[in-house]
């Protein structure tokens, strides 16, 4: 459970929480697809984090980040925002995760905005832990939120058929890649972090040969507002190939 006031901000498909605000929205570009987080380096370890090739966003370790209610204010409490800095990507590779060749990073000062150490040791847990989904869990700190209500109207399937669409065209390319017969039997959840191209988390139950064992999968895509341009599949994989 993230530990967290409870988050509000709305996209058809999810509910989220988070304060917009125009001058905080970065637009900086570097590589194909990758995730958003200041504290994210490549590897090797480098000490200026703008050399890294992921995106920025204004997510420094502070405890201000784990309230999205309150405003700046005189003590300088901040919320955390929407980034959709991923607006307009160019079109990812197939089967290339965009979190390999990075690795997790915290301010040795970081401690110092928070309130306690158990305070700044459950904000490096979840982030740990977040990180280590590689997307396919709530990580509101790259802009990736769950998408609720599955069995709710998505335009004019429901989200939950929705998201097996998705997940069928990122099976259909694997086995079409590594002559596989994966088939999508069930959708367990999605994650969506939104902008102009949204990417897309979903985990799901499938079978690998006809009357096989369910076996959980994860499968990663990115769609397009106003549906001008396709869907275009990312990856597709067992959930347990991930370490």
């Amino acid at each position: 459970m993230l530990p967290t006031k409870t988050m509000r901000a709305t996209s058809g498909l999810f509910h989220s929480t988070a304060t917009m605000k125009g001058d905080d929205v970065s637009v900086k570009r570097a590589s194909t697809e990758v995730e958003s987080d200041a504290s994210v380096s490549k590897k090797p370890k480098i000490e200026d984090e703008d050399d890294t090739s992921m995106e920025e966003e204004s997510d420094s370790d502070n405890e201000g980040l784990w309230s999205v209610d309150a405003e700046d204010d005189d003590d300088g409490v901040r919320s955390p925002t929407i980034n959709y800095s991923n607006l307009q990507d160019p079109e990812p590779e197939w089967d290339k995760d965009s979190y390999d060749g990075y690795e997790l990073e915290f301010d040795p000062d970081g401690r110092e905005g928070f309130s306690s150490d158990k305070a700044y040791a459950e904000f490096r847990d979840y982030k740990t832990k977040a990180f280590e989904n590689r997307g396919f869990l709530e990580d509101p700190f790259r802009s990736i939120y769950p998408i609720r209500d599955l069995d709710d109207l998505w335009t004019t399937t429901t989200k939950r058929q929705y998201l097996t669409d998705i997940a069928s065209l990122c099976v259909k390319k694997l086995n079409e890649e590594k002559g596989m017969s994966v088939e999508v039997i069930s959708i367990v959840r999605g994650n969506l972090k939104p902008g102009g191209g949204w990417k897309l988390y979903i985990t799901f139950m499938a079978r690998e040969y006809p009357d096989g064992p369910l076996v959980e999968y994860q499968a990663k895509a990115v769609d397009y507002a106003g549906h001008k341009i396709p869907p275009f599949p990312i990856l597709c994989r067992p959930a347990s190939s991930i370490s």
